[in-house]
């Protein structure tokens, strides 16, 4: 069983510990992020391996709409990556993937349900557009490049873009009903770009 805090776990591919150590503690994360992650697990029959003790975390059990300290939903996601693996790293993309149509059916995810089918350009202009509805720190760009062709510029995004926010937009691409695919391009931990390019 896997509990927030054992930082030690986590082999060198996500590179935790030193993320932890250089991720703010003013960045803060809408507490819906915490919840749809515990329904992944359990929709992947995973939730009884790992437990997060929200209350004694974060102090309450999270609220959707609440704004959390992003450090521990680093930890969870992390520790889901390993669950679901087999490479903590492709678990992590794999979860962040599983997550994206559950949002867009919550009631916090209904302004972007309007914008998912059929057109991806319109979902991807609502996510820069909206990104405070998410977390408080970073920036996004959005950058059009003709028909079928995106990049998703991040600045200060302490997620992993390489595997989690990747793993978010092909999560967008299967909510859109499109085919495509997903690259990364890092200039460093915390800042790169997604280009993305569908039919």
């Amino acid at each position: 069983m896997t509990h927030l805090g054992e930082v030690s776990q986590f082999p060198m591919d996500l590179k935790l510990d030193e993320r932890l150590r250089e991720v703010p503690e003013s960045a803060r994360v809408r507490g819906i992020f915490f919840r749809l992650l515990e329904q992944d697990l359990a929709k992947r029959g995973l939730k009884e391996r790992s437990t997060w003790e929200w209350e004694g975390v974060l102090g309450e059990q999270p609220r959707s709409y609440r704004l959390y300290s992003l450090r521990p939903l680093l930890l969870a996601y992390a520790s889901a990556g390993e669950l679901v693996g087999p490479e903590r790293s492709e678990g992590l993309r794999n979860v962040f993937r599983g997550v994206c149509v559950p949002y867009s059916e919550s009631w916090f995810g209904h302004g972007l349900k309007r914008f998912l089918q059929p057109d991806l350009m319109r979902a991807l202009q609502w996510v820069e557009k909206c990104r405070e509805h998410f977390c408080d720190y970073g920036r996004w760009r959005l950058q059009s490049e003709g028909s079928g062709r995106a990049t998703l510029h991040m600045v200060d995004e302490y997620l992993w873009i390489e595997s989690a926010h990747r793993g978010g937009c092909e999560g967008l691409l299967d909510a859109c009903g499109v085919s495509g695919e997903v690259t990364v391009e890092l200039d460093s931990p915390f800042a790169g770009r997604l280009r993305i390019r569908w039919t």
